[in-house]
């Protein structure tokens, strides 16, 4: 049996405990050999976790992930797994990173720019002007962000309409199977996101909204995106564990500013009060400081793509590979394209001079 039923089912048991789950791949090498390790060695490697050891040595999980697996293939439903090249290079990143992910939708989860936005449930006009303003410029920028959400009430619901609205590619992360559409009110915007991107999970069909899932799920919004942005959050909004999950992942978080006494900007004074998010002034402030800009006129555009079709092989594959998987460090480029670090090096400094890439923080680099 190939790796993808293991990971699936491994993925099942150890919900909640991903870093876990990677350490064990880690350790075995596969996440065949996990299930075949035996009961006691595996009682040794998880103490106190005697129920999934159980379920790893019982077989019954594993029969269950294939029939998920078989019912995926008769629904036209994606399944991608970590070890797969198509699974989101972002999220991989992170440590708690699912092994798993379903995927219904034509949009890829890999490409140059992600962007999240999240917020409360219950949004003020403010908000919903934000969120449209947010999409509005992002559709002006020269290579346009996927804009990421959760397909919940308020917030989520109104970012993924706005990038609709405005020819944006958006990605909707649920907290529910893929069979599911909640809430309910969504019905008529899920299958929109479907024709102009995805929606994801990280749960079997069948999965209900249990409130846990939405704060698990919020994880997987934040390791998609280059960065987040918190629109409107109160004081233990929910929207708040994606923006720590982001700048735990050391993503660039943004969020709006309210006046103190306001109850409904509790949570983004907070996060900008800890230093945890920047205070967005704009929608062009936030791209700006991204290195995400406008698109030019035509006679740039034009000169650009000469400069562009003349550059050095070298060159054209490190744009090649900055568009395709946005942010990266000097020796994942190197790896990427085969190249020395030394050599590496050298050519983005001139790409830096050149105006072709920006050399942002933590030695990493992104496409202009």
């Amino acid at each position: 049996m190939n790796q993808t039923l293991y990971l699936t089912a491994l993925n099942k048991i150890m919900t909640g405990n991903w870093k876990i789950a990677h350490c064990l791949i880690r350790h075995f090498g596969c996440a065949s050999d996990i299930f075949h390790a035996g009961r006691k060695k595996l009682a040794q490697l998880l103490p106190g976790m005697d129920a999934a050891v159980l379920q790893l040595t019982s077989g019954e999980t594993l029969d269950e992930a294939l029939k998920e697996l078989e019912y995926c293939r008769r629904e036209g439903l994606e399944v991608l797994t970590i070890e797969d090249e198509a699974y989101p290079v972002r999220l991989a990143q992170t440590a708690d990173a699912p092994l798993v992910l379903f995927k219904r939708g034509c949009r890829k989860l890999n490409g140059a720019r992600f962007l999240s936005i999240v917020g409360t449930r219950h949004c003020t006009p403010y908000a919903r002007k934000y969120c449209d303003k947010i999409a509005e410029h992002m559709s002006s920028l020269k290579v346009k962000p996927v804009i990421v959400s959760g397909m919940a009430y308020g917030i989520d619901t109104l970012a993924h309409q706005a990038a609709l609205r405005y020819g944006l590619d958006t990605i909707a992360v649920t907290a529910t199977g893929l069979d599911i559409v909640y809430p309910s009110s969504n019905r008529n915007l899920a299958p929109r996101i479907e024709e102009r991107g995805s929606i994801v999970t990280e749960y079997w069909s069948g999965t209900p909204a249990y409130p846990s899932n939405f704060l698990s799920r919020n994880r997987i919004i934040a390791g998609l995106s280059d960065a987040t942005v918190v629109v409107e959050s109160r004081i233990h909004g929910g929207s708040l564990v994606t923006a720590r999950a982001a700048f735990n992942y050391d993503r660039e978080v943004f969020t709006f500013p309210g006046k103190l006494e306001d109850e409904c900007y509790a949570g983004c004074n907070m996060l900008i009060a800890e230093n945890m998010a920047q205070l967005a002034r704009s929608a062009e402030h936030i791209s700006m400081d991204l290195g995400w800009y406008p698109e030019a006129g035509d006679s740039d555009n034009r000169s650009r793509q000469t400069i562009l079709a003349n550059l050095p092989v070298e060159k054209q594959e490190i744009l090649k590979v900055l568009r395709q998987c946005g942010e990266m460090d000097a020796a994942r480029i190197a790896a990427s394209c085969s190249y020395g670090i030394s050599q590496t090096s050298y050519l983005l400094l001139e790409m830096e001079i050149e105006g072709l890439v920006k050399h942002i923080s933590t030695n990493k680099y992104v496409y202009l």
